[in-house]
């Protein structure tokens, strides 16, 4: 049944209405509390990989309790390595909810500590976006989530939460719930049009360019200022994502190449005829600053999805789960209810 719209801004009206450090630690002594609390949560994280579509090694990292009956896979989005997220997975522990989950995140081929497929190993490069899919299909198998887990949830983002929706339309069953951070359901191309971009990327795959950065992008840079970042609105949360990229090297993705572009065009365009067919209870987070995935895209989705919350904040910019605290505190607070 959908929500009216008076119920999901009142929703977000309760919780935004919380102390700042009613889940996340606070920003105002983040370092050290991200020393004292994060760090030491993800060593305690089990790591692994696995062979994923055409052989390409998927890293991954788990936290399992022995009393916990629920599981949580988690989707970061593109350049994101699954570290980042132990803050998530730390604020849910805090909670009743987060303390009956085992988790599992897992690095999509390309980025993270997963197999690279292109030269340099820092370019976003994606052979087919089905393998994206794929290799989350073959995770959650091979984890064996479907006798391990009472109930199966999806908290995804970005890109991940394009991934994830392929994955809830091939797989309806696969998850009870899911939560999707800032879905790259069309990606954002200016200054081009979006067919405009995808003539020019498809062009320069035709011309054999296919695995060079595309116009615009460029490789890894660590120097760049929070002033100029379009990601988050939090400068502590900004340093300790390119901080990420310092304790895990292997983890450093810099601009996209050209097949990336296309692949993603290429994987979601069809998903965008089929947003009704998902039955799969959802809440999409809507980013008010964005520059990665395209705003009235996600709102339609979740018009035309029977049984999705649409939930936006309008001072957050794309990482809606690694912003300031005032707008994380709302998107991890739909978190613990809608999972509970």
């Amino acid at each position: 049944m959908k929500l009216s719209n008076s119920t999901v801004i009142l929703s977000t009206v309760i919780l935004s209405m919380l102390s700042p450090s009613a889940f996340a630690i606070s920003e105002k002594n983040y370092q050290s509390d991200y020393s004292a609390k994060i760090s030491p949560l993800i060593q305690k994280m089990k790591e692994g990989t696995f062979d994923g579509a055409e052989g390409v090694k998927i890293h991954y990292r788990t936290l399992n309790s022995p009393s916990a009956q629920n599981c949580l896979v988690i989707l970061p989005g593109r350049t994101e390595p699954i570290e980042k997220y132990a803050e998530v997975v730390y604020d849910l522990l805090q909670t009743p909810t987060g303390k009956n989950m085992d988790y599992y995140l897992m690095d999509h081929r390309g980025q993270g500590q997963s197999g690279r497929m292109a030269n340099p190993s820092d370019m976003g490069h994606i052979d087919k976006f089905e393998n994206y899919v794929k290799d989350v299909e073959t995770f959650v198998k091979l984890q064996n989530l479907d006798k391990r887990c009472e109930h199966k949830f999806l908290l995804a983002h970005s890109m991940g939460a394009g991934i994830g929706t392929a994955v809830l339309l091939r797989n309806p069953k696969m998850f009870e719930k899911a939560v999707l951070g800032s879905p790259m359901l069309k990606i954002q191309t200016k200054p081009y049009s979006y067919l405009t971009a995808r003539s020019i990327v498809q062009a320069m795959v035709a011309a054999g360019k296919g695995a060079k950065f595309a116009i615009g992008q460029k490789p890894f840079d660590g120097t760049g200022k929070f002033e100029d970042n379009t990601f988050t609105t939090s400068p502590e949360r900004f340093k300790m994502a390119m901080g990420m990229f310092e304790a895990y090297p292997k983890t450093k993705v810099g601009g996209v190449s050209n097949r990336w572009i296309l692949e993603i065009m290429k994987g979601t365009n069809p998903l965008r005829s089929r947003y009704h067919e998902i039955s799969t209870p959802m809440i999409v987070i809507n980013a008010g600053i964005e520059s990665y995935s395209e705003p009235a895209e996600m709102a339609e989705f979740c018009k035309q999805a029977p049984n999705c919350k649409h939930v936006f904040l309008k001072s957050s910019k794309h990482e809606v789960f690694m912003d300031r605290d005032e707008n994380r505190n709302v998107a991890v607070g739909e978190l613990v209810e809608f999972f509970r």
